[in-house]
């Protein structure tokens, strides 16, 4: 085994194909081809004189000899990263803190959370990144996120651990002056002539709604518009009267500013878990367990609503 042959590209690749479960799936999380992927596995197998993958229809699995290579290879990895941290850190350099925002929680939870954390610890620099959980749990693998703050997602969780810290409910909202908005009873067969905007088959939000639907035994007869647009279906609810499914934070600021209400349901179907989504391959930064520390005392008073 000539050690000098392998390089710290041969460890990035063969720790992203375990951690993502395949060769393509790694080989887009590291912006390079699937045959780039394929070379740097096959010249680490041929280096170590071992077959450390075992390639299959449902992804890759580790033999014996990839288990106890993954184990050091991922403590080496570690270790070059803090090496580089602390060698590159200058003691007045500030920490920076990387936070992926799901969108019920870029402003409701994080905003105030993100205040406090300026005040208390303001050597530490947040950087906010909102987007789809698909897209935010990926750069949560490559080391470009420390967390995730949002929304339980319950899918793709390789290499990712999710912590509830309170549930959220699922509002109905209209606009402020929806022939609905003064009424303080409604049934669900007011809500017949009007759309309703919901999230796609096969969303967690969706699930919630259809069971809330069927248990009240309305499930049919409702006209459906489905929309993972915030901007789509506040426009919707604005302009056409519709009635909107939707997280709490995602409405917080519009409830707020009177822009919308939200009509009098309520279902313990209606909720569903937030908290934290973190790496399960590295520890914590100490800027993400302060940051982290800070989200569980706001959460907390969130748990007796």
């Amino acid at each position: 085994m000539n050690l000098s042959t392998i390089s710290l590209r041969h460890f990035r690749v063969f720790l992203a194909v375990v951690s993502s479960g395949s060769l393509a799936t790694a080989a887009r999380l590291l912006h390079i081809t699937l045959s780039a992927v394929s070379k740097s596995i096959k010249e680490l197998e041929q280096e170590l004189g071992s077959q450390l993958l075992v390639r299959g229809r449902k992804g890759v699995q580790l033999t014996r000899a990839g288990e106890a290579f993954h184990k050091h290879a991922a403590q080496a990895m570690a270790s070059f990263r803090m090496a580089l941290e602390e060698g590159q850190v200058q003691p007045q350099a500030p920490q920076v803190l990387r936070v992926g925002a799901l969108p019920t929680a870029a402003g409701y939870m994080l905003a105030p959370v993100i205040a406090q954390m300026r005040q208390r610890s303001p050597q530490i620099q947040v950087q906010v990144l909102a987007g789809v959980y698909d897209f935010l749990v990926g750069k949560l693998r490559t080391h470009e996120l420390d967390l995730i703050v949002g929304r339980l997602i319950g899918r793709d969780m390789l290499g990712v651990v999710f912590e509830a810290l309170y549930e959220e409910d699922l509002l109905l909202v209209v606009r402020s002056g929806h022939p609905l908005a003064a009424r303080e009873r409604l049934m669900l067969e007011d809500l017949r002539p009007y759309v309703l905007l919901v999230s796609p088959q096969g969303t967690l939000v969706r699930i919630s709604v259809d069971n809330f639907l069927l248990s009240s035994g309305a499930e049919e007869g409702f006209t459906i518009q489905e929309s993972l647009s915030e901007t789509f279906s506040r426009v919707y609810v604005q302009d056409y009267d519709g009635v909107w499914f939707v997280q709490r934070g995602v409405v917080d600021l519009d409830l707020r500013l009177g822009i919308v209400k939200a009509l009098p349901f309520s279902s313990t179907l209606l909720r569903a878990p937030i908290g934290l989504t973190t790496p399960t391959d590295r520890p914590l930064s100490e800027a993400a367990q302060v940051f982290a520390g800070l989200l569980r005392e706001w959460c907390a008073p969130q748990v007796s609503r």
